[in-house]
């Protein structure tokens, strides 16, 4: 009799951890120009799957365009990459320019080899998931 109760809660605690355990995270990596240098700001551990899905689709469905960098551009506001994609073998790095003025955001990737202009909407995601 005393074991039934005792089964319940473990059954009940299993599954709490359980479910818990299965909430998937993003790692991503941002670096923030400060002054002269580029600061490490965030290995940002507790980035919820739908949020980084989010952005690695705008970026893959942006209308890039081939560029070259002029060389006295100014330096980016970010860099960010997403951690997972060095396991796939082809980590992206894309640079941010983030235009105040209209809060449009501006990126590069592939050394700077594409560049592409988001909407306000799209660079307002991307600006939430760097600050």
């Amino acid at each position: 009799m005393k074991k039934k109760p005792l089964l319940v809660g473990l059954c009940s605690l299993s599954i709490t951890l359980a479910s818990g355990c299965t909430t998937k995270q993003e790692h991503i990596s941002v670096q923030k120009y400060e002054g002269k240098h580029y600061k490490f700001e965030a290995y940002k551990k507790k980035i919820e799957m739908g949020k980084t899905e989010k952005t690695k689709e705008i970026v893959r469905n942006a209308d890039w365009e081939e560029f070259a960098l002029e060389k006295d551009h100014s330096k980016a506001d970010f860099i960010f990459y997403f951690n997972d994609e060095k396991n796939e073998g082809g980590i992206s790095v894309y640079y941010v320019w983030v235009n105040t003025d209209e809060n449009i955001v501006e990126l590069t990737k592939d050394e700077h080899s594409q560049y592409v202009q988001l909407n306000r909407k799209d660079s307002e995601i991307i600006l939430r998931l760097l600050n």
